[in-house]
């Protein structure tokens, strides 16, 4: 799978650097090459065993987030009871944990042992060929469902030239070892703060672009409704495609027992103007929500997805003047 070049250059370290960040951050750096080591090391269900365990250990008796993660489903879905909500919580702590020991285990023993463990790659090769690309890359957006490392990894298996938007981390060290754990699974990563300048031309040059864009964008987002509540969504995606002529997609990858499921599906628009980027921004959420009906377990709650308070329901606020960040625009 060819590749264009990227610069990947990161800026200079400020040398102003206090004692204290330099201590977490070497421990930091520790904790991950341990983890790095001890999850390669066991056999596989025995790592997402404990991936599971630590994650059950975050909710109880760690408590991590545990208010907003059973508030936010609760309300998402007030047809059920408090043991329900309780019992998806739980198993959402678990799910995150076997995740992480997944995505591990994915960087160290590559792609292909994931791509035996896909459903739906051909489906998903047919979502792609349905759409007239004409030379161009897509827009591919998801969420923070099932395992969107995973599905970054085999949408890049599909013979697709991929990048994905993702967020400097502040410890250097730990930053350049998710890139190059992203690298070896075939997806290109765009710091979000270049990625406004260097989307568009990926995407001309045949390459696609993922983003995940499903956290509270704000007072610079678009309302759309999202599991009952209008929810201020960035409008990044939507834009891009528009602005590009590029197709765009919604894609997951969705625990299936020992594997995952693929689901790749078309975004489409017959409208102009705003109201194809808010058209587009709402069909890609609907289908998000859809699927994260089906999985309420797989839905990383941890977010404060609802932070943000429309004015009007379903009514864009007012969007401030200045720099934006990347999902804004694109």
């Amino acid at each position: 799978m060819g590749s264009p070049e990227w610069s990947g250059e990161r800026s200079e370290p400020t040398k102003r650097q206090s004692v204290p960040d330099s201590l977490r951050h070497g421990f930091e750096f520790a904790l991950a090459h341990t983890a790095l080591r001890t999850f390669g090391a066991l056999p596989r269900n025995w790592a997402l065993r404990l991936g599971a365990g630590l994650g059950a250990f975050a909710r109880s008796p760690l408590r991590v987030r545990l208010p907003v993660v059973e508030t936010q489903i609760a309300e998402a879905f007030p047809e059920h009871d408090t043991a329900w909500v309780r019992a998806t919580a739980r198993a959402c702590y678990r799910h995150f944990g076997r995740e992480a020991a997944e995505i591990v285990r994915l960087d160290l023993f590559g792609q292909q042992d994931l791509l035996d463990r896909i459903r739906g790659a051909d489906e998903a090769k047919a979502a792609f060929r349905s759409e007239e690309i004409r030379g161009l890359g897509a827009v591919i957006v998801t969420g923070h469902l099932g395992n969107w490392e995973a599905a970054g990894a085999a949408v890049s298996q599909l013979g697709m030239p991929l990048a994905a938007v993702v967020k400097r981390q502040s410890n250097a060290r730990f930053d350049d070892l998710l890139v190059q754990s992203r690298r070896r699974l075939g997806i290109e990563p765009i710091y979000m703060e270049e990625a406004r300048a260097r989307m568009p031309d990926l995407i001309r040059s045949g390459v696609s672009v993922a983003l995940v864009a499903d956290q509270d964008a704000r007072n610079r987002g678009i309302f759309v409704p999202f599991l009952g509540r209008p929810a201020s969504t960035f409008r990044g995606p939507a834009r891009l495609a528009l602005d590009t002529g590029a197709p765009l997609f919604f894609g997951a990858a969705i625990r299936e027992g020992e594997g995952y499921r693929a689901i790749v599906e078309p975004v489409r628009t017959a409208r102009g103007g705003p109201d194809a980027e808010r058209e587009l921004t709402r069909g890609w959420v609907e289908r998000l929500e859809y699927r994260i009906r089906l999985k309420p377990e797989q839905y990383f709650w941890f977010h404060r997805r609802w932070k943000t308070v429309p004015d009007v329901a379903d009514e864009p606020p007012n969007r401030p003047t200045g720099t934006a960040e990347t999902h804004e625009r694109y």
